[in-house]
């Protein structure tokens, strides 16, 4: 169902229940801040609990798609973002000899068609251009270590707080708690594979400086984006961590090293500029699709909702989807009951299929017969381009967008691109 076929808006000074309601947001992250930033412009005021005892510039950087920007645009930040990071101007998927096996002209499709494109920018950086829209004060070091009910919320915290609010939304992550209370024993499912991830100081060549690109080897999936004019955001995937979980940063290096000797540059460049302790070691995992995404008065979004792998790009963009479209939901309807189901309706079939997708994505890149991996490029370069650009039309002009009379002025009016629905 797309949000043209949704009820229209009530007039907000008629919903005293949302007006006045009592919203706690579990979970301080992109899409937390997203939701109160969302709630906050359409005269609702939660409150926002954090788990980390402050914000701080750590952490890697982010790619922000088209669709995403379309969100930031509606909440008035979209320039703010793009000043901060680098707007890419294409990119691509390159197999292990450096052949590209598809392009990306980003200006070409998105900013031509939509107004923006992919924006890479630091994590800590958007987090900061959140917190400075948003007017509540966030509660940090708080932990939820439990949701004991549902209808009424009621959740614990490690300090011993409890808090009953009207509506408790989990935006607390993969491993979310608040998930456990609307999907009891619903765990994270493995792909088998690690992931290493590091922003990595260097002096970039004028052809990676407004450019992010992949490369898919054998087992192995890596590339990332410039963020300013001397990092790059870069990640790589292997089939199982390349050493133990204690050793060294510098053993690490040298296991990163031998395993990507074959791959072209930058990667090479960027190896070389890696500072070993900034390596950020995941194991990758998503979430299996939940029945519901809601129960009694508790609603997840984000990665608690519908984490996925990260072979699409879209992990953030869904969950800064899901932020803008559950607050709008919330207000403009009357009751959870109502606002939830329409949230649903709006955002679940779209996250799954970007889960899906990247779920199977993520297979391709990973897979180790190099049979299987000379076949899939083959396909990959057999795609006609008009395909990919179709694609990707699609995916911008399905962002689950709210009226534009519900939130506050964009930085642009581009409801006619938009509201195509392909």
């Amino acid at each position: 169902m797309t949000m043209e076929q949704s009820p229209p808006p009530h007039d907000q000074t008629t919903r005293d229940f949302e007006a006045n309601a009592d919203i706690a947001i579990v979970g301080g992250g992109i899409c937390g801040l997203t939701t109160a930033v969302a709630l906050e412009q359409r005269g609702i005021s939660p409150t926002l609990y954090e788990a980390a005892a402050e914000y701080r510039p750590v952490g890697a950087g982010i790619l922000l798609q088209t669709n995403a920007m379309l969100v930031f645009d509606r909440l008035g930040i979209a320039t703010s973002i793009r000043d901060a990071g680098v707007p890419l101007q294409n990119g691509g998927l390159r197999s292990l000899d450096g052949e590209f096996m598809t392009r990306f002209d980003l200006d070409g499709v998105e900013r031509n068609e939509f107004g923006y494109g992919s924006v890479a920018i630091h994590r800590a950086d958007l987090q900061r251009i959140l917190l400075r829209k948003l007017n509540t004060d966030v509660q940090t070091g708080m932990d939820c270590v439990d949701v004991v009910t549902t209808d009424p919320p009621k959740a614990h915290f490690e300090d011993g707080t409890t808090i009953e609010p009207d509506i408790l939304v989990g935006a607390d992550g993969i491993h979310s708690t608040v998930r456990e209370a609307v999907a009891p024993g619903v765990d994270p499912r493995p792909l088998g594979a690690v992931a290493y991830r590091a922003l990595v100081t260097l002096e970039l060549s004028e052809l990676y400086r407004t450019q992010g690109f992949e490369v898919w080897g054998t087992g192995t999936y890596t590339g990332g984006a410039p963020i300013d004019t001397d990092r790059f955001y870069w990640f790589a995937t292997a089939p199982e961590p390349l050493t133990d979980g204690q050793a060294d940063p510098e053993i690490r290096e040298a296991a990163l090293r031998d395993y990507l000797a074959e791959y072209p540059e930058p990667i090479p460049s960027i190896l070389d500029g890696l500072d070993p302790a900034d390596l950020i070691i995941t194991e990758l995992t998503d979430l299996p699709a939940l029945d519901s995404w809601s129960r009694g008065r508790v609603v997840l979004a984000g990665d608690a909702a519908h984490a996925m792998l990260p072979f699409a790009g879209q992990g953030a963009a869904q969950a800064i989807e899901d932020g803008l479209t559950l607050a709008d939901a919330i207000a403009s309807h009357d009751g959870h009951e109502a606002a939830f189901a329409a949230y649903e309706r709006e955002r679940k079939p779209r996250a799954n299929r970007v889960r899906h997708e990247s779920h199977r994505l993520g297979r391709l890149g990973t897979m180790q017969s190099s049979l299987g991996c000379r076949l899939r490029n083959c396909v990959f370069k057999a795609v006609p381009d008009a395909v990919i650009r179709r694609l990707r039309r699609r995916q911008v002009a399905n962002t689950s967008l709210p009226p534009e009379n519900t939130a506050e002025e964009s930085d642009a009016t581009r409801d006619t691109a938009i509201s195509r629905r392909i």
